[in-house]
């Protein structure tokens, strides 16, 4: 006794003198799409520097300037805008990088150096 999908991965590799367009399902479903291995990040970088973090790091040290920094994706793989905003005096720069990449941010800070 064999199941239905074995019969299947058996006729896909040839083992039968059947083919795939011989098969009913073979010919209506499409191939399933595989996917994309995502980059995993490191979560023990972020101890210590989440929003509460963040606010209680405020409400500790009131007269501290706040620098906030974010970036915009448009289409995926195509050009990042990274924006850098200044709180106290309103005061926004923003630099356009090829790609999404930590080294294009350490590239502009450099520049700015």
């Amino acid at each position: 006794m064999h199941s239905e999908k074995t019969i299947y991965n058996y006729v896909n590799c040839g083992l039968f003198a059947a083919r795939n367009i011989d098969l009913p399902r073979k010919v209506r479903y499409r191939l399933r799409k595989k996917s994309a291995t995502n980059f995993k990040v490191d979560k023990s970088c972020r101890i210590g520097r989440t929003y509460d973090d963040f606010l209680a790091f405020i409400n500790d040290n009131p007269d501290t300037s706040i620098v906030e920094m974010d970036s915009v994706e448009g289409s995926k793989g195509g050009k990042v805008l990274l924006s850098i905003h200044f709180t106290d005096s309103q005061f926004m720069l923003a630099f356009i990088r090829e790609a999404n990449t930590s080294q294009s941010v350490i590239d502009i800070f450099d520049n700015l150096y």
